[in-house]
C-alpha cells in the first residue's frame, strides 16, 4: 500500500484553513456579540437612572398630592362650620338674617341649618335652608320624608319668604 503523503498533507492543509476561516468568523461574531451586550448594558443602565428619576417624580408628585388634598380637607371642614367669616368680617350668628333668601344672598350657598330673625317674633329661629332648589335661599317650613309627620301642626310663615314660584 502506497500512501501519497502530499495528498495528505494537502488535506490537512486545506482543512486547516476551513478551521482558521471559521475560528476567525467565530471571533468576529464574538466580537459583535460583546459591542452588542455592552451597548444593552448601556441602554440597561440609562434606563434604570430614567426609571430612579421618574420614581423619584412620582414619590414628590404623590406628597404634594397628599398636601393639596389635605390642604382641600382643612379648607372644606373650615367652610362648613357653623360661624365662618364671611368677607365682612362678621359671622353667620351675628348677621341678622330675616329668611333664607337673605342668608343666601349674604354669600351661604350650602344648605343647613341657619338662624332667622322671623318679623314681630322676640326670639331668633333655627330653620332648615335649601340653597340648592331652583337658585337657593328657601326657608324649609315643613320637611316631611315618609307621611309619618302631621301636616296639620303649627309653623311659622314670614311674609317675606316667597314660597310659591
Amino acid at each position: 500500500m502506497t500512501v501519497n503523503y502530499g495528498l495528505l498533507e494537502h488535506k490537512i492543509l486545506e482543512m486547516e484553513g476551513k478551521h482558521k476561516e471559521e475560528l476567525d468568523t467565530l471571533k468576529e461574531e464574538k466580537e459583535n456579540l460583546q459591542g452588542l451586550v455592552i451597548r444593552q448594558t448601556y441602554i440597561i443602565q440609562e434606563l434604570e437612572k430614567q426609571l430612579n428619576r421618574a420614581t423619584t417624580n412620582n414619590s414628590v408628585l404623590q406628597k404634594q398630592q397628599l398636601e393639596l388634598m389635605d390642604t382641600v380637607h382643612n379648607l372644606v371642614n373650615l367652610c362648613t362650620k357653623e360661624g365662618v367669616l364671611l368677607k365682612g368680617g362678621k359671622r353667620e350668628e351675628e348677621k341678622s338674617f330675616r329668611d333664607c333668601a337673605d342668608v343666601y344672598q349674604a354669600g351661604f350657598n350650602k344648605s343647613g341649618i341657619y338662624t332667622i330673625y322671623i318679623n314681630n317674633m322676640p326670639e331668633p329661629k333655627k330653620v332648615f335652608c335649601n340653597m340648592d332648589l331652583n337658585g337657593g335661599g328657601w326657608t324649609v317650613i315643613q320637611h316631611r320624608e315618609d307621611g309619618s309627620l302631621d301636616f296639620q301642626r303649627e309653623f311659622v310663615v314670614s311674609m317675606s319668604d316667597s314660597y310659591f314660584s
